[in-house]
């Protein structure tokens, strides 16, 4: 049997980092580290990497144009519903920090349902009636919104993951109509600023939900491939991978019987936020439920091979480790703090 675990947000975002690691025990992961064979690769982001891996070919523009909007929308229905055009237009929150205008994304913006339905219709009644080619605004959970649209774009988005924490103004939409939806952008910012739910947020000392972000943009044209037989995961995107794909994703509950990859995203966000305290609680859940269960299998034969890898933007990070590896008793366990804080 073999297990593909993958931890995007392992490898720290800044290689100055200090005292990452200080104080963790990771028995069993340093015990893989040390026994398997590694490599590194140039940097990519999650999303990138787990379409190239699923098989999915980039359409044109930089950033590569994976469908994302359709795949992740896939993934919240849990239907292979290939319907049309789809982008991502993920509520945010718009401040300034150092001259510079930043985004935070919607996981701490605590929006309700009924808050979320009531900036959509304001949106839909906005501008479906102006440009032409929206259909509607929608939202499948009060921090995931959609915008469908009639034809594809002909602009170019950066994935919500790559601008948070950078400049805004160095990820705007580009292209044929990167301008036009730059305007459109700027024009929902308006509207959703003065809107009474952003009202009633600013009273309450609430954080407004002052922005969308357009991202994910392209045609599902070819099927994917699912690397393994069995996906298990909580993440959106990769569950409407898997379900375009032909099977049935889970949830990650323990370790499978049968060839799978498992991916675990509760790394991700912390390390896109520089929230060290979030990223270093993590790791020894992540140890006691998958490291310490995978090592036991090698040592017992159910499992034959174990890869993890951790792509990120300083990095790809792949380990693979195999059930004889354990018996070479003179490779030591190595120091997670050797691969996310290099010296």
């Amino acid at each position: 049997m073999k297990l593909h675990l993958v931890l995007p947000g392992l490898i720290w975002p800044s290689p100055n980092a200090s005292g990452l690691l200080n104080g963790l025990q990771l028995p069993a992961f340093e015990r893989l580290l040390g026994s398997g064979r590694s490599a590194i690769s140039p940097g990519q982001g999650f999303e990138p990497w787990i379409a190239r891996n699923f098989s999915l070919t980039a359409g044109s523009g930089h950033p590569p144009a994976f469908p994302y909007a359709t795949l992740r929308r896939m993934g919240e229905s849990g239907t292979p519903i290939n319907d049309g055009h789809w982008l991502c237009a993920d509520p945010v929150h718009l401040h300034f920090a150092r001259e510079r205008l930043l985004l935070s994304d919607a996981e701490d913006l605590d929006i309700s349902r009924s808050e979320a339905t009531a900036l959509l219709e304001g949106l839909n009644q906005l501008l479906v009636a102006e440009e032409i080619d929206f259909i509607r605004f929608e939202a499948k959970s009060p921090r995931r919104w959609y915008l469908r649209l009639k034809s594809a774009p002909q602009a170019s988005f950066a994935p919500l993951n790559d601008v948070v924490g950078r400049p805004v103004a160095s990820f705007l939409p580009s292209g044929q109509d990167g301008k036009r939806w730059q305007k459109i952008l700027n024009e929902i910012q308006v509207y959703l600023h003065n809107h009474p739910v952003n009202k009633a947020r600013e009273a309450s000392g609430r954080r407004m939900i002052n922005g969308v972000w357009f991202w994910g943009q392209g045609a599902l044209t070819t099927r994917p491939v699912a690397p393994a037989p069995l996906v298990l995961t909580r993440n959106r995107l990769v569950r409407g991978m898997a379900l375009a794909s032909g099977i049935r994703p889970d949830n990650p509950k323990r370790l499978p019987q049968l060839d799978a990859m498992v991916v675990l995203d509760p790394l991700l966000r912390p390390s896109l936020y520089l929230d060290l305290d979030t990223w270093r609680a993590e790791l020894p859940r992540i140890e006691a439920e998958w490291f310490a269960p995978a090592l036991e299998a090698l040592r017992k034969r159910r499992l034959d091979e174990l890869w993890v890898s951790a792509p990120g933007d300083r990095m790809v990070y792949d380990l693979q480790v195999r059930a004889i590896d354990l018996w070479k008793f003179w490779r030591r366990p190595l120091s997670l703090d050797r691969i996310v804080h290099p010296t």
